[in-house]
């Protein structure tokens, strides 16, 4: 039987991009995703090119369009790219358009009069201008009537500080983005200050969800997942599961029977699935549905859990890891800020392989170093990449093809949602 997750197109790009790439979402009161901040390190320095900012701006531009693609990396949502003073000033080429880019000002830029004027330019053709973490003070008056975005760094400062500025800030037309936020906590002091964008970590947070159980349809998932991941699975009563549930069973028909796979005759029923997938493939896709039906939590946290799932089965190989098994570990991840429950007592309902636990709640083993790898890449840590001993010549071209399979997925989910076909693009790798 031919593998499905060999059978799908090869991805760009079809060699290793020059410098490293990362993004970080950009989300609105709401936790909807509205934009992805491009992070960069040099290929061979653990550290940004602070030094010579107006090239590291140039090889942001460059490897977004011409290595990864835009499209891919950010889709139909503005970039927010870093750039220096002198690149502005110098009126070098910006290459992508207004809809598409947010311009950032690092902190270290002054009001000169020319910078002033090249902005004014810039919002004249449509971009908008973002103030990367600045502090307020009147020198940087006559760049804040000019900004649209300021965006203000609360980590390891005091909140009576935070909130002066943007008292200061309140005085101007600027939306305010507060940026490493990494507690829900801290989500909420800033939603309460007159934050209206968010940067940071905060969505993985089991606390996102302070219930003391989870709801009683979920219970019902945590079931199914829980058979599913069972020492010796019983498929008589994960057959029974999923019939129960008509929503799943129509989706999971489906997207057997779709052209993403090219299985070699129509799949009828589970034990079907199964003899034709096997158990391991068969967990990975059911869990991916089950997961995805979960609607009341943020869309960048289910696409978190695609991204680490699909990046560490990708790397997998070049570490003695199964693939199956680190597909399992990413997709688990977040699965406490999921459910809404802590993970010690989401594991306590779901037999989960002990090395694949440890994974998930220590970042120990095998598994456990990648997923702590990829994790350091979304949050632009090279250094902390290399420590786990991931190469990036590796698992950047992972990232590239997660980001390409996720919205392929995220386009089948929708496609059964509403019963229409499902798009040929990608194929779910499970």
């Amino acid at each position: 039987m031919p593998d499905p997750t060999q059978n799908a197109p090869p991805q760009r790009p079809s060699k290793v991009p020059q410098a490293n790439l990362a993004r970080q979402p950009i989300l609105d009161k709401q936790l909807k995703t509205v934009g992805y901040e491009l992070l960069f390190r040099g290929i061979e320095t653990d550290r940004a090119l602070f030094d010579d900012g107006t090239r590291a701006t140039s090889t942001v531009l460059t490897n977004a369009l011409a290595e990864f693609g835009l499209e891919t990396v950010v889709g139909n949502l503005p970039a927010w790219v870093n750039f220096t003073s002198q690149y502005l000033t110098d009126e070098l080429p910006i290459p992508i358009g207004p809809k598409s880019l947010v311009i950032e000002l690092p902190e270290d830029a002054t009001a000169t009069d020319e910078l002033i004027q090249r902005l004014r330019i810039l919002t004249k053709q449509g971009y908008r201008i973002a103030l990367d973490d600045f502090k307020y003070s009147e020198s940087l008056v006559p760049l804040i009537k000019i900004a649209h975005v300021v965006k203000v760094d609360i980590r390891d400062r005091p909140l009576d500080e935070v909130a002066r500025d943007v008292e200061s800030f309140k005085k101007f037309d600027v939306q305010l983005l507060a940026e490493k936020v990494e507690r829900v906590s801290e989500y909420e002091a800033c939603l309460k200050l007159g934050f209206t964008l968010f940067q940071g970590h905060f969505v993985c947070r089991p606390e996102l969800m302070r219930q003391k159980r989870p709801p009683a349809n979920r219970v019902a998932l945590i079931r199914l997942m829980s058979e599913l991941y069972a020492a010796d699975p019983n498929i008589n009563q994960i057959r029974q599961l999923v019939q129960q549930d008509v929503t799943l069973s129509y989706r999971l028909l489906k997207w057997l029977n779709s052209s993403l796979f090219a299985l070699p005759q129509p799949v009828e029923s589970i034990q079907h699935a199964l003899v034709l997938l096997g158990i391991n493939r068969l967990r990975n896709l059911v869990s991916l549905i089950v997961l995805a039906r979960i609607d009341d939590r943020p869309s960048i946290l289910f696409e978190t859990a695609l991204m680490r799932a699909r990046i560490g089965e990708r790397v997998a190989p070049h570490f003695g890891v199964t693939p199956e098994m680190m597909f399992t570990v990413g997709l688990f991840s977040v699965l406490d800020a999921l459910i809404g429950v802590p993970m010690a007592q989401v594991l306590e309902n779901m037999p989960l392989a002990p090395e694949v636990a440890l994974a998930i709640t220590q970042r120990e083993g095998p598994c456990g170093r990648l997923l702590a790898g990829i994790e350091a890449h979304e949050n632009g840590d090279w250094p902390g990449v290399q420590r786990t001993g991931l190469d990036l010549s590796i698992l950047t071209p992972a990232w590239v093809d997660a980001l390409v399979w996720v919205r392929g997925v995220r386009s089948m989910m929708t496609s059964a949602a509403a019963g229409g076909q499902p798009l040929r693009k990608t194929s779910p790798s499970i």
